[in-house]
């Protein structure tokens, strides 16, 4: 029996988003939205991790899928309002939805033709964001998706901050709890021996298809309140770029872990917020880490940092 680990987990968690929460509240706006985006962003690049470092799958349209739910929540939100139930149902949808889609034409692929795949599809909704301006302000993204009378109230930057904690620890708890099951198993199973799974009888495409939508649900609820950080949200969210940022992000902090996203998030975006305002070559330390990374750390930063601690 596993329950005493998983109530060990559950309880770390919520201890997590109790701290988080207390912080968020004491702390100064700046440091409480970078760290309500180190959230977010963090939760998607756990659900990258997910097909990439479980199951095997590079993808390069997770950006988009992060993306496309929050462009679907602030049109929500502009047309109807903005409530809480309603953008996290929209923002789940659109990302489950979008990736079932996608991994419906590129499963049919493997390796680095899948990556191309994968790639192409994320930039075919890039061109219709960037290109249906009536709905989606084109080049100049979108803003002004809340009423008049301001932002509503679970987007105040406490709540937000909250919610965002919460999505974040509900999703780790989630993809723990079926990395667990059968289809979790499998799933890390075909990444390891592909032909003798499906020698088995085992279903390759059903798996992979189901923890992709299971992986585009995850990205898409943190993508949903992605757009009330800023009130505002641009074509940068769905281009390949943000999705190669994201796979950077899930190298530096352990591709193969959950937890190790937040931190290959934490470490991406803290760089990028203080050292660009220094120079505009950030990027270049980006790079050098991510080369120590994997050459130093191939398991990643959360996991390398643990080690050396010792047990």
């Amino acid at each position: 029996m596993k329950t005493a680990p998983a109530l060990a987990h559950i309880r770390t968690a919520l201890a997590a988003a109790a701290a988080l929460t207390a912080y968020g509240a004491l702390a100064d706006p700046y440091l409480l939205r970078l760290a309500t985006e180190i959230l977010l962003v963090g939760t998607a690049v756990m659900s990258l991790n997910l097909v990439t470092g479980q199951g095997g799958l590079v993808s390069l349209c997770h950006g988009s899928l992060f993306g496309g739910a929050a462009y679907a929540a602030a049109m929500l939100a502009q047309q109807t309002g903005a409530n809480l139930a309603a953008t996290l149902a929209i923002g789940i949808a659109a990302g489950a939805c979008l990736a079932f889609l996608v991994a419906l034409v590129s499963l049919r692929s493997n390796g680095l033709f899948f990556l191309v795949v994968t790639l192409v599809a994320g930039q075919l909704l890039w061109e219709v964001v960037f290109h249906w301006r009536e709905a989606t302000g084109g080049a100049d993204g979108l803003r002004g998706f809340t009423s008049a009378a301001g932002r509503p109230w679970w987007s105040q930057p406490v709540w937000l901050y909250a919610w965002s904690a919460a999505w974040a620890c509900a999703s780790l708890m989630l993809l723990r709890r079926y990395l667990r099951r059968p289809a979790g198993i499998a799933l890390q199973a075909l990444r390891d021996q592909p032909l003798r799974m499906q020698a088995l009888g085992y279903s390759a495409s059903r798996i992979r298809i189901g923890a992709f939508a299971l992986s585009g649900a995850i990205a898409g609820g943190a993508g949903a309140l992605y757009p009330f950080l800023n009130l505002y949200i641009s074509p940068q969210a769905v281009h390949w770029s943000f999705s190669a940022t994201l796979l950077i992000m899930g190298v530096i902090g352990g591709i193969k872990t959950l937890h190790g996203a937040f931190a290959g998030a934490a470490i991406y975006l803290l760089i990028q917020t203080y050292l660009s305002s220094y120079t505009d070559r950030w990027q270049l330390l980006i790079g050098l880490l991510f080369v120590v990374t994997v050459l130093f750390m191939p398991d990643g930063v959360a996991r390398g940092l643990r080690r050396r601690g010792g047990p």
